[in-house]
């Protein structure tokens, strides 16, 4: 028979919902919750589970050995959610019903570590619930606490914003990334690091955070005022220096993709050795792919005027570049474009040398 604990709880109220403060002792803590991390399924090529990273064991030991020091102190909340029907609510107090019955939003290195050093019941920690809270909810408050506050991978930041209902920059920016990882007629199919983490053996070279990174300011300059004025059903101001704002008002995200689908298309054609061996070229990798991203705004709005965004045109584009760099006996290695800001900026320079010639 599964247990139940009746804690005492303190209500109070934010612009994303509800919550109950209370204060439980740390197996009991244990005991409820659950930590569902978000994995990456290469099958499939969908992000699964549910909002948290994977744990390192590295973070889990460090916190398990400070526990069980003398001075040990977990004075901030732990974050947990729960779903209707494992729990009774009354005015000042709520029962939980249950083993894992509360999914960890924030606090789960923490309570991992707790679970490692064996806790007794002595130790009692601050917890704040969150009831019946959608995926969405889940979500964007991991995102915002661990985006803004805690350093956790771009990429599963990111990532989170796929699962949420309002649309949004980030989540066309996902949606688009994980459009150009899975789709075979990509070239970039399979190879982006979803949720930043590499598959073995894979041609996986430039993480999906660094992707959704770069084209985020082409769709907004600010993406959480806009999320923020459409979860208000407002309609978000023109941010005319940005390239696909309009298409993103418009919800024309495929628009989007389908210049982006060109774009590279384009510079696989022109260098298909060098965008096929990673492991030897730097074309795919973070300072090639920025390179291109950074000198787009030109060679779109030159596209416009020529009212041309076709693969042909984006290929005339970097056929140009490549003469260049073939006068120049430049190939696409740290030699020539160094892993840095020089890199990616001596790439983005001779884009728009070709786009002035063009």
């Amino acid at each position: 028979m599964s247990k139940s604990i009746t804690l005492q709880v303190i209500p109070f109220d934010q612009p994303v919902g509800s919550f109950l403060l209370s204060v439980m002792q740390v197996p009991e803590l244990i005991r409820i919750s659950r930590a569902d991390p978000r994995k990456f399924d290469s099958i499939s090529m969908e992000t699964v589970g549910g909002i948290q990273r994977e744990p390192s064991r590295k973070r889990i030991g460090e916190i398990a050995n400070y526990a069980r020091t003398a001075d040990a102190a977990f004075p901030t909340v732990f974050l947990l959610a729960l779903d209707d029907g494992c729990y009774t609510l009354d005015d000042k107090s709520i029962e939980i019903r249950g083993d894992g019955v509360a999914d960890i939003v924030d606090g789960q290195h923490r309570i991992l570590g707790l679970r490692e050093a064996d806790i007794r019941d002595e130790f009692v920690v601050p917890v704040v619930f969150l009831l019946e809270a959608t995926e969405e909810q889940r979500a964007l408050i991991f995102a915002t606490i661990n985006g803004k506050q805690t350093k956790v991978p771009a990429s599963i930041i990111y990532d989170l914003f796929g699962v949420t209902e309002t649309r949004s920059p980030y989540k066309t920016a996902h949606e688009i990334a994980r459009a150009l990882n899975s789709m075979d007629s990509s070239s970039w199919f399979r190879r982006l690091k979803m949720l930043g983490k590499k598959t073995p053996g894979s041609l996986e070279s430039l993480s999906q955070g660094t992707f959704v990174k770069f084209l985020l300011p082409h769709i907004s300059k600010k993406p959480d005022a806009v999320r923020n004025i459409l979860k208000m059903h407002d309609k978000p101001p023109a941010e005319d220096d940005c390239i696909f704002n309009q298409y993103f008002r418009e919800e024309k995200d495929s628009t989007i993709l389908k210049i982006l689908i060109n774009v590279f298309d384009a510079a696989r054609n022109t260098w298909p050795e060098e965008w096929g061996n990673p492991s030897k070229y730097t074309l795919t990798k973070t300072h090639g792919f920025t390179g291109i991203m950074k000198a787009l705004p030109e060679m779109v709005q030159k596209g416009k005027q020529k009212q041309d965004l076709s693969v042909k045109y984006f290929e005339e584009v970097f056929q140009d570049v490549k003469n260049d760099m073939q006068t120049l006996n430049m190939q696409f290695t740290v030699t020539h474009f160094p892993s840095s800001a020089v890199g990616e900026k001596k790439f983005r320079d001779m884009i728009y040398i070709a786009i002035e010639r063009i």
